[in-house]
């Protein structure tokens, strides 16, 4: 069942998937308000000195809903009036398995939380808009699927807070890598995903 860009509380953060025959780069977004069922006032997260311009190219706009559902719009287009940008999608969003999601490499120290464990530094590999995953050197921490933990971390200005549930366990001869599917929102996570993959492609 499809959700109503208009569905988006305002503060929401949406990625904005921009293409074209080249390339393809995410960009992180805020909505500010909805103008009718399909068509929202966004602010995109960037620091800019002109207009972007959205001409020639695809643009697909994905979003956690309120319910912790992903939900993806497949053709949508931007157009920059009266200084705002106006997001306009053609169809309801679908929910959308967020498993292929663009990775972005981390390596920092986090604090870990979970039940039966308390608090414990943890270094986090790897972070994407749908989940994360964290290293065990000393195969330590004895976690199992299903299990819920928090972590929480600063990196590049940003201050994440990531709940997840464990989904993977990834057993190798120097390490464990766990991997957890994102529970909650965290309104820098968006923002912080396109600055790290943008550095990674101008390096």
């Amino acid at each position: 069942m499809g959700i109503k860009l208009s569905d988006l509380d305002a503060g929401s953060n949406i990625t904005l998937i921009i293409s074209n025959q080249d390339r393809q780069m995410e960009i992180g977004a805020t909505i500010d308000r909805s103008i009718r069922e399909n068509i929202s006032v966004i602010t995109i997260n960037l620091d800019l000195t002109q207009p972007l311009k959205f001409e020639n190219v695809h643009i697909e706009v994905e979003a956690i809903h309120t319910d912790g559902v992903p939900y993806i719009w497949r053709t949508a287009q931007i157009l920059y009036y009266q200084s705002e940008y106006i997001l306009q999608v053609k169809n309801d969003g679908i929910r959308y398995n967020r498993r292929n999601s663009f990775r972005v490499g981390v390596s920092k120290i986090a604090t870990m939380s979970s039940a039966g464990h308390g608090n414990t530094d943890v270094m986090i590999r790897d972070v994407s808009l749908s989940g994360f995953s964290i290293t065990d050197r000393k195969k330590e921490l004895h976690l199992h699927k299903g299990d819920s933990v928090h972590v929480s971390f600063e990196d590049i200005g940003h201050k994440l807070n990531l709940s997840g549930l464990l989904v993977r366990i990834d057993e190798r001869d120097d390490l464990i890598i766990y991997g957890f599917e994102i529970q909650n929102l965290c309104k820098d996570l968006s923002s912080y995903v396109s600055i790290k993959q943008r550095r990674l492609h101008n390096s």
